[in-house]
């Protein structure tokens, strides 16, 4: 809510020169497209997990069609054409006119958005077998007299819905409802005439939503929000007539920004709400309701001028109570639906602008005593962060943009308040000032209850990135804040409703589940099968078990062109065993292996580099072994692992294409991708080449990855040889390698779950009865998952003991 005193404001006669607006008309992301997004590809989501949970009942050869329903032969025959040629020229017409108006770009986007939705359609039907139910066939080849009864399936209707979804916002409202009434009939046609399944409609609708959707959201909506020249309209038609109005160079978080320049010369700002700014508020309110708990969230306003009242109001108690804020000047609805809140200007710069060296202890004191009168108040501001926190030209703080701010505050609620400004100021001036200036003024009692909140996910998306600038910084802060209040054994509060990778797991392992059930359904004659085991077998499978952790060490030993020693190395490669129990995808073992070449003397960059070098090599050993192991033992596999067909394969990986693509075309996409992918991956070879120009380090690096997987096929062929046998070693050592190529894209920690199921579904499919497969397998995973555990520990616990790590 800020402006420059150099600020340079555009008269509205110059600006109507461009159509009302200070730019050419552009592109922006509307958030409610995002909504609608999620919505139907959760949906989809949905349709796709039960036509998979089924077997297709409901979509499949099987599925039953509206039949009854259906009118007689030419009733039927008119309707289905009427619905095909409807379409049809609808279609034609929009190509025509997006050419007539050189819209070409816009024809590419339409174009795509049918193709994908009429792709899905089709790949879950051949998912669900390849056909569609026997009566649909029938009716369409009844009904269909027009296009053909192809055409005139679900896969057209997606491409429709996808269309009118993508072209919405270049159209007028009537005509967004004539396509959509237009739409629901054409649905509800191919259901009276058995041409379409109610899943398959279903499938349609959410398929074309999520392609129409997606296609906005790549691409962006034409920009027609409320500019400059109907703000100015609007506000005369308010009685606050003004010379100017352009857009204000700050940050406004939740609105758009405007100043102004009254008749009398007064400077005024004015923050606009539209759709966009509620729909985009509904999606964070939603994101942090299913991420954090307690964390002061509130239910939104019911409309948008009623959040505007809620600011307004928010300032003026605040005014009141004595707190150096804007005065509200007006509050405005437009023709349009937008809001306007209309304050005095404040001439200044905020607190994250100001240079160091003028933001004096005076001024941090006189902040503090702001937020004191505004908690006594029982206002929460929700936003208070040094951006939000402008310095005019005496020095003085106002707190402005009260959004996201709370009348009847809890006491949570103003300690978040408390906690953000703290890492705000400690971003800009460091912990220990900014802990010293508040302790100042509000006391350790307040003080205190900020220090559990002191943690990235109590603080907003900014001050998160100020305070992870510098190493260290919110550590520093808490502990300052706990020593200034009096109070250092506090715990840090407790705010992550559920976190991802608990999802992911239990995601896993309702799959192994479900692939695990058929086969301990078999328990009695797996009883059977332990009663006769040849437990002498049991103490190879630990050994081997063990030989893996020496292996790993030679490996790391490979990867790393300093000299280190072995033994504590083997120990590092023991607890590893111990801390991937409780992280998915070797995450804590590969920190853990890092860590330990750090304090072995290993620059960290190149320590980190080392860590990659050996899961690189691992991955290529395994890659090679997979297809040596596959290719030597010819077609005994054919049952072990049944791999979709060709087209299901090619339309995964062009779903899978797809998504990247998209991924890449973003802008968090593209700089993860720059920013540490391509890094990551250019200093791995620079080490690996480091490595090459050693053979002993290569041998020790290529030669203790294979040791590993081999050992782990020998235990996995001990333990079936435990319960009597099945087939050969190399048929083993292929079963394992498909299993565990298919069970490291389970998020579990050491693909618990996924790789029990993937080697029962294996060995069961060479040939050996369930009761010994799921015998063996669960000695198998007790060698090497579960009893290195304790051994793991003690591991750990030796490594903290003499400093390794």
């Amino acid at each position: 809510m800020t402006t420059s005193p150099g600020t340079q404001v555009r008269p509205l006669a110059e600006t109507a020169k461009h159509g009302g607006r200070l730019l050419p008309p552009a592109r922006y992301r509307h958030p409610g497209d995002v909504i609608r997004l999620i919505i139907a590809g959760l949906v989809l989501a949905g349709a796709l997990a039960v036509t998979v949970a089924t077997h297709a009942t409901y979509a499949g050869a099987s599925a039953a069609a509206l039949a009854a329903l259906a009118p007689d032969a030419l009733a039927g025959r008119v309707l289905a054409g009427v619905v095909q040629a409807v379409l049809v020229t609808a279609a034609a017409v929009a190509v025509v006119v997006t050419l007539r108006y050189r819209r070409f770009r816009l024809l590419a986007s339409l174009a795509g958005a049918a193709v994908v939705a009429s792709a899905v359609v089709v790949g879950i039907i051949q998912l669900a077998g390849g056909q569609r139910p026997r009566d649909l066939a029938t009716g369409a080849g009844q009904w269909s007299w027009l296009t053909g009864g192809s055409l005139a399936g679900p896969a057209l209707l997606a491409a429709a819905v996808a269309v009118t979804v993508a072209a919405a916002p270049w159209l007028s409202r009537p005509w967004r409802r004539t396509a959509w009434v237009t739409l629901w009939l054409a649905a509800a046609a191919g259901l009276v005439t058995g041409t379409a399944s109610p899943v398959e409609v279903v499938v349609a609708f959410a398929a074309g939503v999520t392609a129409g959707a997606g296609v906005l959201v790549l691409f962006g909506v034409p920009d027609r929000r409320i500019g400059p020249e109907r703000i100015a309209a609007a506000l005369g038609s308010a009685g606050l007539p003004v010379t100017s109005v352009e857009p204000a160079g700050v940050e406004a978080k939740g609105s758009r920004p405007f100043v102004a320049a009254a008749e009398d010369g007064a400077p005024l700002f004015i923050k606009v709400l539209g759709s966009d700014q509620r729909d985009a508020d509904l999606l964070y309110r939603a994101y942090r309701f299913i991420r954090l708990r307690e964390v002061g969230d509130t239910r939104p306003a019911a409309s948008l001028i009623q959040a505007v009242e809620h600011q307004a109001l928010a300032a003026v108690m605040a005014e009141r109570a004595g707190v150096a804020v804007p005065a509200v000047r007006q509050v405005i609805k437009t023709a349009d639906g937008s809001a306007l809140l209309v304050m005095d200007r404040v001439d200044g710069s905020a607190l994250d602008q100001v240079p160091v060296q003028r933001l004096s202890d005076a001024m941090l004191r006189k902040l503090w005593e702001q937020v004191d009168r505004l908690h006594r108040a029982r206002i929460a501001h929700r936003s208070l962060r040094a951006a939000n926190v402008v310095a005019d030209g005496t020095g003085r703080p106002w707190v402005v943009d009260f959004s996201f701010s709370e009348l009847g505050a809890t006491q949570r609620q103003m300690a978040l308040d408390t906690a953000e400004l703290l890492a705000s100021l400690a971003a800009i001036i460091g912990a220990d000032r900014a802990v010293a200036a508040a302790a100042a003024v509000i006391g350790s009692d307040s003080l205190a209850a900020a220090v559990p909140l002191l943690q990235p996910l109590a603080l907003s998306a900014g001050t998160r990135r100020a305070v992870a600038r510098q190493d260290g910084l919110l550590t520093k802060t808490r502990a300052a804040a706990a020593a200034a209040s009096g109070r250092e054994d506090q715990e840090l509060a407790r705010l992550q409703r559920v976190r991802l990778r608990t999802l992911l797991a239990i995601a896993a392992a309702a799959g192994a589940f479900y692939y695990l059930l058929p086969q301990l359904a078999q328990v009695s004659s797996s009883w059977r099968a332990v009663q006769s085991a040849d437990w002498a077998w049991v103490p190879l499978v630990i050994a081997l078990s063990a030989t893996t952790y020496l292996a790993s060490a030679a490996g790391l030993i490979g990867a790393v062109p300093q000299r280190i020693r072995f033994w504590p190395t083997v120990l590092t490669q023991g607890a590893s065993s111990f801390v991937n129990r409780v992280s998915p995808a070797n995450v804590g073992g590969m920190a853990l292996n890092a860590r330990y070449l750090q304090k072995s003397g290993v620059e960290p960059s190149a320590g980190v580099a080392a860590v990659g070098v050996n899961s690189l090599a691992g991955g290529i050993v395994h890659l090679v072994l997979l297809v040596v192991f596959f290719a030597w033992s010819g077609h005994g596999l054919a049952n072990a692992f049944k791999l979709p067909s060709s087209s299901k394969l090619l339309l995964i990986l062009a779903i899978v294409a797809a998504i990247i693509g998209i991924v890449l075309a973003t802008r968090p996409g593209r700089r993860f991708a720059s920013g540490k992918l391509i890094p990551g991956l250019k200093s791995a070879a620079v080490s690996l080449r480091q490595v090459a120009q050693n053979p002993i380090k290569m041998i020790l690096l290529f030669g203790g990855s294979a040791l590993i997987t081999l050992a782990y096929v020998g235990g996995l062929a001990a333990s079936v040889q435990a319960f009597g046998g099945g087939p050969g070693v190399i048929v083993i050592g292929a079963v394992y390698m498909g299993a565990a190529a298919i069970a490291a894209a389970a998020p579990s920690p050491g693909g618990l779950g996924a790789i029990e199921a993937a080697l029962i579904a294996g060995l069961t499919g060479v040939g050996m009865q369930a009761g010994p497969a799921v015998s063996a397998v669960l000695l198998y995973r007790l060698a090497t998952y579960w009893l290195p555990v304790a051994p793991g520990w003690l591991s750990w616990r030796a490594l903290l003991r003499r400093g390794y790590v």
